[in-house]
């Protein structure tokens, strides 16, 4: 790594905290839409809170 990597500031990695309500508890898939009412892999019921 050089100086001006160094230099740098570290990237934040990973997706956003709000689009934890689009995860869906039964399996885990991300919903397509927000808010999400069904899980569109297995159909289960999504909570709204």
């Amino acid at each position: 790594m050089d100086e001006a990597e160094r230099a740098l500031p570290p990237e934040d990695g990973g997706d956003p905290a709000c689009w934890l309500r689009r995860v869906c508890p039964a399996c885990g898939r991300l919903a397509d839409e927000d808010p999400p009412t069904r899980c569109p892999a297995c159909g289960a019921e999504l909570p709204d809170d």
